[in-house]
Formats: structure tokens, sequence, C-alpha cells
């Protein structure tokens, strides 16, 4: 049995390798082998490498020239004030009879917002004026006493004991008159200012009283912004301040809108807190702004340091974090080799820096595709037509 099994595997295994026999046997021949290259092709070969040797890649080269400073634009955030800010209150107290305004509403110089119930001050001053009444009375009757005393003094009949009595009974009830006088003055000024009305024009921020109310001198009934001549305030350091005069103008961003705002004022004193120095300015665009509102102003700030401008393009990661550019030098037959130089960036725009590092004299430098050159490398100057179509945009 053992034996059967062998030979049966025996036949299969045989019986693969005769198929795969035949299958090569049927397959085509293979190719002949490639004919040797010939004498044009050989030609052409040479010719390319030719070209190829004597080939130098392009470069974008621009001019340099040294600028003995730069300028920083620097944004600082402010906020916009109203010029006339204030918190209306009654002067004495009494009972709120009336309120004629709301928050959010606007109102005029002179308006009547508020009032209280005069009816007290009303009975007041009917009593005082009924007490001036019976002193001028009384002072009459003085009168008319002395006048007597006096006639039967040059007789011989009164006493001048008498006579000083009435006379001083006299200025008694004058004092008696003006008091009361007094009295009715306070009591008609506090009539006349029981009605409140808006000191400017105004927008009301907030109505803190309301009709019924019992009012005190020291609660506020109304808080007032005004709606025009609004100014921003702002802290800026002390150096940038130095070199800010007044009236001078600056750039001011407010709810995406750029305006235009001119230094009211420059303080003196550095704030306690943020050690920055206060400006005001003016806004000159008649726009609607809210008290407290962020504004940013945009302050340009020139700093005396020579260096070049150059493209963002033209820089390259050098060793160590730092950065180099190509320069170029001229060689024969119009071409330029190509040497790296560390520089020191001072101040970069969107697409521009501002480094320092070079001899301040006029360079040639790689200002574009920088990734594609290295150091020694000579390189030919891009024609004209071809750093313009670069810079559009239009082979890209």
């Amino acid at each position: 049995m053992f034996i059967d099994q062998r030979t049966t595997r025996f036949f299969r295994v045989y019986g693969l390798v005769f198929c795969f026999a035949l299958l090569s046997a049927c397959s085509e021949p293979s190719q002949a082998p490639s004919q040797a290259p010939s004498q044009a092709t050989q030609s052409i070969t040479a010719q390319t490498k030719k070209q190829s040797a004597n080939y130098h890649q392009s470069a974008d080269i621009r001019t340099i020239s040294p600028s003995m400073s730069y300028h920083i634009e620097r944004a600082y955030v402010g906020k916009v004030v109203s010029k006339q800010l204030t918190s209306l209150s009654f002067e004495y107290a009494g009972k709120v009879a009336k309120v004629y305004v709301d928050s959010g509403d606007l109102v005029s110089k002179g308006q009547l917002l508020a009032e209280f119930d005069t009816e007290l001050l009303t009975i007041k001053h009917q009593a005082i004026v009924a007490t001036i009444e019976q002193f001028r009375a009384q002072a009459e009757l003085n009168r008319l006493n002395l006048s007597r005393i006096n006639s039967l003094s040059t007789k011989g009949y009164s006493s001048k004991q008498a006579v000083d009595e009435l006379k001083a009974e006299k200025k008694i009830i004058n004092a008696d008159i003006s008091r009361q006088q007094a009295n009715i003055a306070s009591i008609e000024y506090q009539i006349s200012h029981a009605k409140l009305h808006a000191p400017f024009a105004a927008v009301i921020s907030s109505r803190i009283v309301a009709e019924g109310e019992n009012f005190s001198p020291n609660q506020n009934a109304f808080d007032l912004i005004q709606q025009a001549d609004h100014e921003v305030s702002v802290g800026v350091p002390v150096k940038v301040a130095s070199q800010l005069v007044i009236g001078q103008t600056l750039s001011v961003t407010l709810n995406k809108q750029t305006l235009t705002g001119q230094i009211l004022a420059i303080g003196k004193q550095v704030h306690q807190v943020s050690r920055t120095i206060e400006l005001r300015l003016g806004l000159k665009q008649t726009l609607t702004f809210y008290n407290g509102q962020l504004a940013q102003v945009n302050i340009e700030q020139r700093v005396e340091q020579a260096g070049f401008w150059l493209p963002l393009s033209a820089l390259t990661d050098g060793v160590r974090g730092q950065w180099n550019i190509y320069q170029v030098t001229a060689t024969a037959n119009n071409l330029l080799t190509i040497s790296a130089t560390t520089v020191e960036v001072k101040y970069t725009t969107i697409d521009a820096a501002y480094i320092t590092g070079l001899p301040l004299v006029i360079h040639e430098v790689i200002a574009s595709g920088v990734h594609r050159y290295v150091p020694r490398q000579i390189v030919k100057r891009a024609s004209e037509a071809i750093k313009q179509v670069a810079s559009t945009g239009q082979i890209l």
C-alpha cells in the first residue's frame, strides 16, 4: 500500500513537469537583441551632452540699496469715549411724580426728563407767605405805637424805656420778615428745580429713577452720554509718545472701518499699572459710535538703523536658525557666481524683510526660487520677459 502511494505521487509530479514543457514549446521565440545605435543617434547624443555642459540655470537677480532707517507699524488698542458723560440727579429729596424718558431715548438740550411732586412745597410756600403777612401787620402796629410814644415823650408823658422797647421790637419784626423771605426763596428754588432737564443733547444710557419713588439726593436718576464729539483714548509706550505731536493725524480702525484721528492731547503722567502715556484722538468722521467701543490706533514708528529691504522670497534657511541670502558676483561670459551670506532679519512685512549684516553698498541678490540654487553655482541673469511673467504668476 505504501508503494502504491509513492507511485501515484511520482506520476502527479511527472505530469506537471510535462505540462510546463508543452506550454514552453508553444510560446513565441524571444526577440533578437536590439541593433547597435546608428551613427546619427550617436552624433545627437554627443551634441546634447555638449549643450548640457554649457547650460547654466537662470536666476531672478535684484539690486538692493542701503537704507538708513525703516518704519514699523504698531497697533494699540484703545476705546471710544464720549466727550460728555454725566449722571443726573435731583438736588434734594422728594417724591417722583412723572418720568418722561427711558433708557436708549435720544433727548435734546433742555428737554424735560422727570419731575417731583410739588404739592407739599406749594403748601409750605403758602404758609410762609401767611407768616410774612403776620409779621408785616406786627411791623405796622409797632410803627404806630412808636409814633404815639414819640409824641408823648416830647410832652414828658412817656419814659425813654418804652421808646427803646418799641425800637427793639421793630428790629425783631424786620428780622423775622427777612428770615421768612429767605424761606420763601428756598421753597421757590426747590419748586423750580423739581423738574430735571437734559444739560445737553444726548442719549439716555440708563434710567434708575421710577415714578412714585421717594428720591434721595445721593441717588442717580439718569446716565447721559453725548452723541457728538467722540474721542478715542489709548495708551502708548513712553518712547512712542515722545515721537508724537499734538495735531498729528493717525489711522484708527473701528468696527473694520479705517478712520482718521487727530491727536488732541498727549498725557504727561505715566499710568501706574500699564506704564503707558494716554493719548486723546478726535475722530473727524461723523459716524455712529458707542461709548466704550474698542478701537485700534495704528502708529508708524521710525527706527534709525542702516540695512536693506528685500523680498521675503530672497531669504533661505541657514545653520543654527540663522537666515542666509544668495549674493551673486559677475564672472566671464556674463555669468554669475552664487555665494551665501548670513544676515539678521530686523523686521518683516507681508512680502518684504529688512535685514542687516551687509556692507552699506549696492548688492545683487537672488530674489526668488532660492531653493533651486547652492553656493558656488554658476548662473545666468534671467531675461526681463521671464521675470515679468513670473511676477504676474502667469506661468504658475
